[in-house]
C-alpha cells in the first residue's frame, strides 16, 4: 500500500466495537470535532431545552481562572434521564462558560453503528464500550479498551482541556434521583483524576446536578431541566489522590448540587 492507499486508510471510520477498540481510540476523540457543525447544533439543542444553570459567580470567574491556568477540567454529572446528554450540552452552551462546550462528551457505543453516527463525530464525542452491551467477551478486551479510554480522557485533560461525564455510567436508579450514593459513582473519574496528577497536570472537577421538576420520563424535551454547579474540586498539587478520594469528594459536589437544583 503506497502513502496515498495508508492515508486513506487512516481516515476510513472504523467498525465501532469493543473487538476494535484500537482502531476506534486511534480515530475517535478531540481532532474529530468540527466547530462549524457543532456550534449551529449546539444553538438548536439550546432552543429546544432551554435547561436553567445555576452557577454561582465566583464558580464562574474560577472556572475561568483555571481555564486560562491550563488546568483540565472534568464536568462530572449525575445521569437521571435519557434527555441528559443533551441538557448538558446545551447547559455548557451557557455563554458564561462556553468554553466547557468545546469539551469531549463521551456516551454509549451503539449510538456509534446508526443513523446519528455523524453528529456524535462531529461534535467530538468518544464511544464508551459498556461490558452489559458485550457479555461473552474476554475480560482482557473490556479492560484494555477501557484503560485506552481512560488513557484519551487524560491526554485531553493534560493539554489543558474539558472532558464531559455521567459519573455514573447508566442512567440513575429511583435511588439516586435527588441525592447520589457513594457506590454509584463509578471509577472512572478517580482514574482521570490520579493519572493526571500522575502526569503532572493540575485537574479539576465541576461537580453538577441535573434535575427535571417532571417529565424526565418523557420522550418529548423536558421543559423544567435545571442544571446546578457545585464549587469546582482541585487536585492541583501534593501527590495523586487515590479513585476513591475523588469518588467521595465528586459524590459530595453532586449530592451539594443536586440540593440546590431541587431547590
Amino acid at each position: 500500500m503506497g502513502a496515498s492507499g495508508e492515508a486513506r486508510a487512516r481516515r476510513r471510520r472504523p467498525e465501532v466495537t469493543v473487538a476494535n477498540w484500537e482502531a476506534v481510540y486511534d480515530f475517535y476523540g478531540p481532532r474529530r470535532r468540527r466547530n462549524w457543525f457543532t456550534y449551529p447544533l449546539l444553538t438548536l439543542v439550546d432552543a429546544i431545552y432551554r435547561p436553567r444553570l445555576r452557577i454561582a459567580p465566583e464558580t464562574v470567574a474560577e472556572l475561568h481562572r483555571l481555564h486560562d491556568a491550563g488546568v483540565g477540567i472534568i464536568v462530572a454529572a449525575n445521569h437521571p434521564s435519557a434527555h441528559d446528554p443533551t441538557v448538558l450540552a446545551a447547559a455548557v452552551f451557557d455563554e458564561r462558560v462556553r468554553f466547557l462546550a468545546e469539551g469531549t462528551g463521551l456516551t454509549k457505543d451503539p449510538i456509534f453503528r446508526g443513523p446519528l453516527r455523524p453528529i456524535f463525530e462531529y461534535t467530538g464525542t468518544v464511544p464508551v464500550f459498556r461490558a452489559k452491551n458485550y457479555q461473552g467477551t474476554a475480560s482482557e478486551i473490556h479492560e484494555a479498551a477501557a484503560a485506552r479510554l481512560i488513557e484519551v480522557c487524560v491526554e485531553r485533560l493534560v493539554d489543558g482541556g474539558v472532558v464531559l461525564t455521567f459519573v455514573e455510567g447508566t442512567n440513575s436508579s429511583a435511588d439516586d434521583l435527588r441525592t447520589l450514593r457513594l457506590e454509584s459513582v463509578k471509577k472512572g473519574v478517580g482514574m482521570m483524576v490520579a493519572d493526571a496528577r500522575r502526569a503532572g497536570a493540575g485537574v479539576a472537577v465541576l461537580p453538577l446536578g441535573l434535575a427535571y421538576h417532571g417529565r424526565e420520563h418523557a420522550g418529548l424535551p423536558p421543559r423544567r431541566a435545571v442544571v446546578a454547579a457545585g464549587r469546582p474540586l482541585l487536585w492541583e498539587s501534593g501527590p495523586p489522590p487515590t479513585v476513591d478520594e475523588v469518588r467521595r469528594a465528586v459524590r459530595d459536589g453532586i449530592d451539594d448540587a443536586l440540593t440546590a437544583a431541587w431547590g
